[in-house]
């Protein structure tokens, strides 16, 4: 179990302020900070950060809490993960009582990471890898850039790598299950020449593959010699620390400018990555060992909706492009594409001149205006048999457009371009209409708020602000009349700590109060911060008849529902007793939903 102040040392050591910072933008408002919620959309800011309280909360869609419910919820991360983060960027180190929980994870990253070092230091250092340094020098890679992606070199060895790591106490199972060693398999699928393990990346350029978290999972391996056996590019295997379709190469690096800009570029090697994040585009990602998938999507639409995209410019790779472009249109993403004059790939096209890579940027195409291009390039459009292909490729896409406006443009485009008149194209596109689901982009499913929520949070939030008005409250409103559970929770606690000495103040609740109920305190107080409350004793009085009233609505509404399904059943099953005891009560609820 981690000590629990381990946690609070994290807190004191991180401003909250400069944590959220870091993914979104805040604007002072008063003594906090405002700005427009990273967890849904909206137009007007609701989502506050108190410098005070160090807590966040959004008044929009409700979520809120301290440093680590921010990172959980904007990295997609339980609890654990999200505290190794903030400890290794705060510097603590977290103690744990059971050496177990230190678990097998964990025991495969530092597996990774320290490799990955030995690797680095081989590169810089050893005579043996000048293959490696003089083809980097080639592709102009500066120093700068090679230790900042910790890039490395494998030796030409059977085993230094099983021999380093076991000299750092890691079984070779554990070298085996992070993907760094083979074992010899004979004709019969067992382990041969005594199952004898060997390095899996031998005389090779190593580029490790961090998650989105920095940390060091895998690694893809570039041979040095044309005539060695095995592809250009070797990648690790998938393991329980590195799933290929969920990793996306130098997120961990580019994320905070992916959000700072409001968009990702989208390459297809390392190589492309490295030469673009050292022309100081710094929001560039690319897909790892894999084509594009829904996983890496997802993880990219974390920090923008935004996407530009920028693979070789050989048949192939026009190829993936539509492909994967395809794919990101589908999950709602704004996509443009980058078209590479005169290079194949982006990395040869910022050795032949950088400013035309910037310039690339800027002229980046969206994604119908490139399909256009790229399906009408190749044809003929003065032959009727090349304008029906045409037409039988871009009709189905079309069809996907869920904008209206959208479609409509780019199917009177498609007609003056094929000469045909706009009505044959929009009968024709029906039938793909039919068997093609429509392409909208992906809104935001609508917020949805516990029934008597923001009731009671205002409720709790005026006894906090005006906490004599407790005694009034109690006598009104009982703490399961409350549906929102947190809110039931806190108010209980309230009346406890207001029974035993008759007074509440702030800071003498929060010491009594438990961690889950003091955050929960301390986000009420950003409401507070945010309302301006009626402090006229009879406008107040009226405020907590009001939402007292409406509280205790809510619940009797809901029993009395509840109590009619029940007197349902009972009278189906005959059971006179039960309707009778059901038919009181039901009236009962009756007679008090009447007074109120």
């Amino acid at each position: 179990m981690i000590m629990s102040d381990t946690v609070n040392e994290i807190k004191q050591r991180l401003d909250i302020v400069d944590l959220i910072g870091e993914y979104v933008k805040l604007n002072p408002a008063g003594a906090n900070f405002k700005a427009l919620c990273p967890f849904h959309n909206e137009k007007t800011p609701s989502f506050i950060v108190s410098p005070e309280k160090q807590v966040w909360h959004c008044f929009g869609c409700a979520k809120g809490g301290d440093h680590f419910t921010f990172v959980q919820q904007m990295e997609g991360v339980e609890f654990p993960e999200a505290l190794r983060m903030l400890a290794t960027r705060t510097g603590v180190r977290l103690e744990y009582r059971d050496p177990e929980e230190h678990n097998y994870k964990t025991r495969l990253l530092d597996l990774c990471r320290h490799v990955a070092e030995r690797w680095h230091s081989l590169l810089l250092n050893d005579p043996a890898a000048q293959a490696a340094r003089d083809y980097l020098k080639q592709r102009q890679l500066s120093r700068e850039t090679i230790e900042e992606f910790c890039l490395g070199y494998a030796p030409d060895s059977w085993d230094d790598a099983i021999k380093f790591l076991q000299g750092k106490s890691f079984t070779l199972k554990e070298i085996f299950d992070a993907g760094i060693s083979i074992t010899r398999l004979d004709q019969s699928g067992q382990a041969g020449d005594k199952g004898k393990p060997y390095d899996r990346f031998r005389h090779r350029l190593i580029f490790p593959i961090r998650d989105v978290h920095g940390n060091i999972v895998g690694f893809t391996a570039r041979k040095l010699r044309e005539e060695d056996t095995g592809g250009k590019y070797v990648n690790s295997p998938q393991t329980s620390i590195y799933n290929k379709s969920q990793v996306l190469y130098n997120l961990s690096l580019a994320k905070a400018e992916i959000k700072r800009l409001g968009y990702a570029i989208l390459v297809e090697g390392n190589m492309d990555v490295l030469a673009v994040y050292q022309a100081g585009t710094k929001n560039v990602v690319a897909v790892s060992g894999t084509a594009l998938t829904g996983e890496q999507i997802k993880l990219m639409g974390r920090y923008a909706q935004n996407v530009m995209v920028a693979f070789d410019a050989d048949v192939a790779g026009v190829t993936a492009n539509l492909r994967g472009i395809d794919l990101l249109w589908q999950a709602g993403f704004n996509v443009k594409v980058i078209k590479l004059f005169g290079a194949k790939d982006p990395d040869e096209l910022i050795r032949k001149n950088p400013e035309d890579w910037k310039k690339a940027i800027r002229e980046a195409k969206n994604f119908m205006d490139y399909v256009f291009s790229v399906t009408l390039e190749p044809l003929d459009l003065k032959r009727v048999d090349h304008k029906k292909l045409a037409a039988k490729k871009l009709l189905p896409l079309l069809a996907k457009l869920g904008d209206a406006v959208e479609r409509a443009h780019y199917l009177k485009k498609l007609a003056e371009i094929l000469s045909v008149p706009e009505e044959t194209l929009a009968k024709a596109i029906l039938k793909f209409e039919e068997k093609k689901p429509s392409l909208k982009k992906t809104e935001t499913p609508p917020i949805t708020i516990e029934p008597g929520r923001a009731v009671a949070e205002h409720l709790l939030a005026l006894l906090i602000k005006f906490p004599k008005e407790l005694e009034l409250v109690m006598q009104r409103l009982k703490p399961e009349m409350i549906g929102f559970s947190p809110a039931k929770l806190l108010y209980s606690q309230l009346i406890i700590y207001y029974n035993k000495d008759r007074h509440l103040a702030e800071k003498e609740v929060l010491a009594a109060l438990n961690a889950e109920s003091a955050d929960y305190f301390n986000q009420l107080g950003l409401l507070i911060d945010e309302t301006a409350f009626n402090d006229t004793p009879d406008l107040l009085h009226h405020e907590i008849i009001q939402a007292t009233g409406r509280l205790k609505e809510l619940y009797l509404k809901g029993r009395l529902k509840e109590l009619s399904v029940s007197l349902a059943l009972a009278e189906k099953q005959k059971n006179e007793t039960e309707v009778t005891s059901l038919t009181e009560e039901i009236s009962r609820f009756n007679s008090q939903l009447g007074e109120l």
